[in-house]
């Protein structure tokens, strides 16, 4: 194996000047670096402030010979491997150097081949015993890490350890961990970070191919560095299932070796596995929570109509005779809207079970848009008139057939076109239209339902899609709903090949629009399941 020399230093221990300077030139020629000692105390004094690779002793000095300063190196628990010089040609004394632990031993005069031998061959051994050493330091450091990880299943509490014992193994100026999120990083933890204020950055600013899955080391453009004093990057791609869900990046002054990366090679798979038990954590917390806010729902929203109509039909037994028939058919009225309230949330609780059991059926076939679209807009009528407003339809007079279940189409309008109503106040419009959608690689209608009613929140609007979710707002509270709809008609749109997404202005209104395959000739009606999430 290859030993580059000018790493290595070696420290002469020798009474003779002659010896001394014949060995200083003789592995200077060869790239050594090389220090000098003219007995054994001044030897020692050096140890203490060098970190020598290689000892070429010799024995018979004054002041502290050979045999004293091995016994003060075996008592330190020297790892510098010694060599050994002597004009004393006898068994005994090489029995006595080695028993005090020097490598090898060198009989004066010294032959220059027998020198490159020893050195090199106690070089190779030094070089072979710290490799086993750092390995098994790095054993020990991976044990101690993942104690400290599966303390934890907080994924910043995760990343921050992790960053924390990445910089102390690499020296690290600055480091930082985050998830993929498109073309962004997305922040969880930071150190040496100039900027900490910053939550997401370009994976192009760190000049980072998230595709890329191996662990790279890469010198540093000007322009991409996260702290003044770097000048090495290394990548580390979290990938799991052979998806790269997360990324570490780690700015040094100096390129790190490589017994490092070989380090951090095993290591990532060690902070995949905490992260993702971390995500597991949460993922559990979530649906522990949301089947708290499940059952309170619906608690809540059957606590009220059933009141209601135990009230009202308590009234109607105990007072029918007396009551005018008009009374009556207004206790009824309630009785009935209770029941339908009760049913409407039976049949959203059922289509959520269905979509996420994998036991939801869709029957798709070609359906005329302008068909689906009237038999909505007299089915919402009565509500849309009940508070003065107007429906506005804008579509062109034909459109292409759409590859659609006509159940859930209607499901889907009735829903906008309702919350819409809602959601807006006395005298408002609603516009409905429709066009070939331009952007798409594949036919699409594009379907819009826009509103001028109270619109969106900008902090509730990344929430609007998720189950159970109700805006904490007054003019939301005042409107009757589980937080149900917009979750069903997303997935409803989503399973059969569409797309929805929204935009709106708080105070001033809101456009939910959506995306519906456009049938394609010689399309066959057929029923088709739906897989589970």
């Amino acid at each position: 194996m290859y030993i580059d020399p000018g790493e290595k230093q070696i420290l002469v221990v020798d009474d003779d000047e002659l010896i001394r300077d014949l060995l200083t030139s003789w592995l200077d020629f060869r790239g050594y670096r090389v220090q000098c000692a003219k007995n054994g105390q001044e030897a020692l004094h050096l140890r203490q402030q060098t970190r020598f690779d290689l000892i070429l002793l010799d024995i018979m000095m004054p002041e502290m010979n050979g045999y004293e300063v091995l016994k003060q190196l075996e008592a330190e628990n020297n790892t510098t491997p010694v060599v050994v010089m002597s004009a004393l040609n006898d068994v005994n004394s090489v029995v006595a150097c080695i028993k005090l632990g020097a490598e090898d031993y060198l009989n004066k005069p010294i032959e220059s081949e027998l020198l490159w031998a020893r050195v090199t061959t106690s070089l190779e051994k030094k070089h072979y015993r710290d490799l086993q050493q750092a390995w098994l330091e790095d054993l020990n450091l991976l044990e101690q890490i993942d104690q400290e990880l599966n303390k934890t299943l907080d994924r910043t509490a995760v990343s921050e350890l992790t960053l924390h014992w990445l910089n102390q193994k690499t020296n690290a100026v600055a480091c930082l961990i985050g998830s993929v999120d498109g073309q962004m990083l997305k922040l969880r933890a930071a150190q040496g970070f100039d900027d900490q204020t910053r939550k997401s950055i370009p994976l192009s600013t760190l000049n980072i191919d998230k595709n890329q899955e191996r662990i790279t080391q890469k010198p540093l453009p000007e322009d991409g560095r996260l702290h003044p004093r770097a000048n090495f990057r290394i990548t580390i791609p979290l990938n799991r299932n052979k998806i790269i869900r997360d990324i570490i990046v780690i700015d040094m002054p100096k390129p790190a070796p490589d017994m490092t990366m070989r380090f951090l090679r095993r290591l990532s798979t060690h902070i995949v596995i905490a992260l993702h038990n971390a995500q597991l954590y949460a993922d559990v917390q979530a649906a522990n929570q949301a089947k708290s806010s499940f059952v309170a729902m619906v608690s809540h929203e059957l606590k009220n109509p059933l009141t209601a109509i135990q009230s009202y039909t308590y009234m109607l037994r105990r007072e029918l005779q007396s009551l005018p028939v008009e009374t009556q058919e207004e206790y009824l009225g309630f009785i009935y809207e209770g029941s339908e309230r009760i049913h409407n949330l039976a049949l959203e609780l059922d289509d959520i079970t269905q979509i996420e059991t994998g036991q939801f059926r869709l029957t798709l076939e070609d359906l005329s848009f302008h068909a689906i679209l009237e038999d909505v807009r007299k089915l919402m009528e009565p509500q849309i008139v009940s508070k003065q407003q107007t429906m506005k339809l804008e579509l062109p007079k034909t459109l292409p057939p759409v590859y659609a279940d006509a159940k859930r189409l209607n499901q889907i309008m009735v829903n906008l076109i309702s919350n819409a109503s809602k959601y807006s106040l006395e005298g408002g419009q609603i516009t409905v239209s429709a066009r070939l959608a331009t952007d798409s690689a594949s036919p699409m209608l594009q379907v819009a339902v826009k509103d001028n009613g109270i619109g969106i929140t900008p902090e509730n609007q990344a929430k609007l899609f998720q189950q159970f979710f109700r805006a904490n707002d007054i003019h939301v509270s005042k409107v009757r709903g589980t937080g149900l709809g917009l979750n069903i008609t997303k997935k409803l749109v989503e399973l059969q090949s569409g797309e929805i997404n929204f935009n709106s202005k708080y105070g001033q209104g809101s456009t939910f629009f959506f995306t519906i395959p456009v049938s394609v000739p010689e399309t066959a009606v057929h029923t088709q399941a739906v897989p589970a999430d």
